[in-house]
């Protein structure tokens, strides 16, 4: 089976539809995935760019950009990378007032069961 990265431009695209035909292209993607023909893989370093730039770029409010990082985190037919640190770390963002990355690093502690060392205070705090 190939195995296919996606980019962040194209998750975006199809977040957005702001550009449909590109929209169309990722969504027939998915249905080659969901065939069976076809392995997608979002690696992490996508999940923080779609992350900064729904948040920074197009201004989306902090619960919408959750909501739709968890709508590309629960895909059945995606594989991406650390799902469930994503998904534990992005529950910890909703009510948190630290970093999204914080977050994730706050997670992934926690999963491989690692002591997490840093100088932030307000990441320690959440320890």
């Amino acid at each position: 089976m190939k195995t296919v990265l996606l980019d962040t431009n194209a998750l975006l695209r199809f977040l957005l539809n702001d550009i449909p035909n590109q929209a169309d292209q990722v969504e027939a993607l998915f249905r080659e995935t969901k065939s069976g023909k076809l392995r997608l893989v979002v690696p992490e370093i996508v999940v923080f760019e779609i992350h900064f730039a729904l948040l920074k770029y197009y201004k989306f409010p902090k619960d919408e950009v959750i909501d739709k990082l968890k709508s590309v985190l629960s895909a059945q037919f995606l594989t991406v990378e650390s799902e469930e640190v994503f998904l534990r770390g992005l529950s910890l963002y909703r009510g948190a007032n630290v970093s999204f990355v914080d977050c994730f690093l706050i997670a992934k502690s926690d999963v491989g069961r690692a002591e997490l060392f840093s100088f932030d205070r307000k990441l320690q705090k959440k320890r």
